[in-house]
């Protein structure tokens, strides 16, 4: 390598900014994990009950319910024996904070299968130590035409 090359490989190097750690990476990992936890376990009011805050809200198509509503709905309208298989199209969360929001599409697919998308809105808030969903908005998924 002749010295012109050289010297301009390190200039080069070194007017390349330093790459920034990203401060919120680990909370944004720990919001993901949960949101996909929630995802397996969302037939389950016990598990549900540790991942829903007591203030939680969950917007839906048939109005607003809280956290007590749904966990008591599921508990005495249980989950079919054979629940589709859900899976998240476009994950994305942002934290802003001790504050985060995760929105995406839920693909689930029956046993016969049938697919049906939805698209949703969760927010999550970290209060002692651990991150709680606070709300959550669901609307079915409408491809545009």
């Amino acid at each position: 390598m002749t010295s012109i090359a050289l010297a301009l490989l390190l200039l080069a190097q070194s007017s390349t900014p330093p790459q920034r750690p990203d401060p919120d990476a680990s909370k944004r990992q720990a919001v993901e994990a949960l949101e996909r936890h929630w995802l397996e376990v969302e037939n389950n009011p016990t598990a549900l009950d540790e991942i829903l805050a007591d203030d939680f809200l969950h917007v839906l198509p048939i109005g607003v319910i809280t956290k007590r509503e749904q966990l008591d709905f599921m508990r005495s309208h249980p989950a079919p024996k054979a629940p589709a298989m859900k899976r998240f199209d476009d994950l994305r969360v942002r934290v802003f904070g001790t504050a985060a929001v995760a929105t995406g599409i839920v693909v689930a697919t029956t046993p016969d299968g049938t697919t049906q998308k939805t698209v949703f809105t969760d927010v999550f808030a970290y209060r002692n130590g651990k991150w709680h969903a606070v709300s959550a908005q669901e609307t079915p998924f409408q491809p545009a035409r």
